[in-house]
């Protein structure tokens, strides 16, 4: 099969999307080699990250056609007027996979194929803009109405999908795939290297320390964490803690920042910003805990990222969250959260975490796809 893929979330470096992105266009040139994959990057920004995954996307074998169309372009052509079939611009294509954001024309015989991560913009319209919530809504309905392949991240997920659009069902071939974590924590970290990236962001080795990894968001419930994180401080034993948040700044997270002034935690708090994926199993193992006490997700790679790093996460057992460890996983409840944070510092267990995540593998979700994708071309060549 000729396999398109639209990877120009990769400009959004950090975020979760460009995370899955990136990993699923690697793993599918790894673990699936028999297919061919076009690769489709359009944007002005021609970040030096990028570029570089661009080329490493090359070397695996992959054909990338770049195109300076920006995304308000891109949103104007297929999200409103439905314009510009994408094989005008990467030839013929047996499928084509959509990012979660804009759904091209597409030729009649090429399957359409789209990730669902989470409908946020759906369930929480007001952690977002108008703009996002109009483009997602959009971009659904064309899936729908075209019977695309849907891939959805979690259970989770797809429950919520089948409430919002219960003719989701009836139109389209649906399938829960979990992603994988990436290659880089597969490693094993010598003290020396943990030393050198630590060093890197000013952290001592030495350092107790909570960590946060995602976006600086409404949604990821930070204002929560950082009181959490401000009692715990109030107790001798983690007085000397520090709580270090990883990822770019969002939207709407004023409130936070006048929380932390307020509460005059600016010492203890530190926005470290986007750390390259390469860094971030150093600082995850050096973490003491992780907390995502996030209200919503539609899967949420930082726990497992975290868990594969014998980190534990402190968390609840909403959404997708509560499908991502055991049952007997300390999950907090409201109230319980310092004490639960408490509990897991004290009693980390390292081996037991990594067991947690192994059953999040790019291989099998590779393995997964290609069953799909198998069968899904096979009723194409009957059709025609």
């Amino acid at each position: 099969m000729i396999i398109g893929i639209d990877a120009s979330m990769l400009v959004y470096q950090g975020s979760g999307v460009a995370n899955y992105t990136y990993n699923l266009i690697i793993n599918l040139l790894k673990y699936a080699p028999e297919n061919e994959y076009r690769v489709f990057y359009s944007s002005l920004r021609r970040p030096k990250s990028v570029l570089t995954q661009l080329q490493e996307l090359r070397n695996l074998g992959g054909k990338v056609y770049c195109y300076r169309l920006p995304p308000r372009v891109l949103k104007y052509l297929w999200n409103t007027h439905h314009l510009l079939p994408i094989e005008w611009l990467m030839g013929k294509l047996d499928a084509f996979w959509s990012s979660d954001y804009l759904r091209p024309p597409l030729d009649k015989e090429t399957l359409g194929i789209t990730t669902v991560h989470d409908i946020t913009w759906k369930i929480f319209p007001r952690f977002h803009t108008k703009k996002i919530v109009e483009a997602h809504l959009k971009k659904m309905g064309r899936t729908i109405l075209f019977g695309d392949l849907v891939i959805f991240d979690s259970n989770s997920t797809q429950d919520d999908v089948f409430r919002q659009f219960p003719h989701i069902q009836n139109r389209n071939v649906t399938k829960v795939i979990y992603p994988g974590i990436g290659g880089q924590y597969q490693k094993k970290l010598r003290k020396k290297d943990v030393n050198i990236t630590l060093k890197k962001y000013g952290i001592d080795l030495s350092t107790n320390y909570l960590i946060y990894v995602g976006a600086i968001e409404p949604r990821k419930n930070l204002d929560k964490a950082v009181k959490v994180f401000a009692q715990l401080i109030k107790k001798r034993k983690y007085q000397d803690f520090k709580f270090y948040l990883v990822g770019r700044a969002g939207w709407k997270n004023e409130k936070l920042f006048r929380l932390i002034k307020r509460l005059k935690l600016k010492e203890k708090v530190k926005f470290l910003g986007f750390i390259p994926d390469r860094d971030l199993p150093v600082l995850y193992k050096a973490a003491r805990a992780n907390i995502y006490l996030s209200k919503y997700e539609g899967f949420g790679l930082p726990p497992i990222e975290a868990a594969s790093c014998g980190t534990p996460t402190l968390l609840y057992a909403n959404s997708s969250l509560k499908e991502l460890f055991h049952s007997s996983y300390p999950y907090a409840t409201n109230n319980t959260e310092l004490n639960t944070l408490i509990n897991i510092i004290n009693n980390k267990q390292p081996e037991l975490y990594k067991t947690y995540s192994r059953k999040y593998s790019w291989k099998l979700a590779v393995k997964q796809i290609k069953k799909i994708l198998d069968r899904e071309n096979k009723k194409l060549e009957y059709r025609l």
